[in-house]
């Protein structure tokens, strides 16, 4: 199941949390954490989520992002 928004929202705030409360902070590996904690959030609020469109031919089509 996807993350809801408010879900991603909490992620990524936590992200920057953990690396902003550490006093002994090492910026480029700071930046880097946050970048995989950042991917990850998006992956599980994008992975899993119904779409709808439209084909070529017009039709309806409902699909899961994967």
């Amino acid at each position: 199941m996807p993350f809801t928004q408010q879900q991603l929202q909490d992620a990524i705030e936590e992200a920057y949390d953990a690396e902003s409360n550490n006093p002994n902070i090492n910026p480029e590996q700071a930046r880097k954490r946050i970048a995989q904690k950042l991917a990850s959030a998006i992956s599980s609020f994008v992975i899993g989520r119904q779409t709808t469109g439209v084909s070529s031919d017009g039709a309806s089509v409902t699909t899961t992002i994967q």
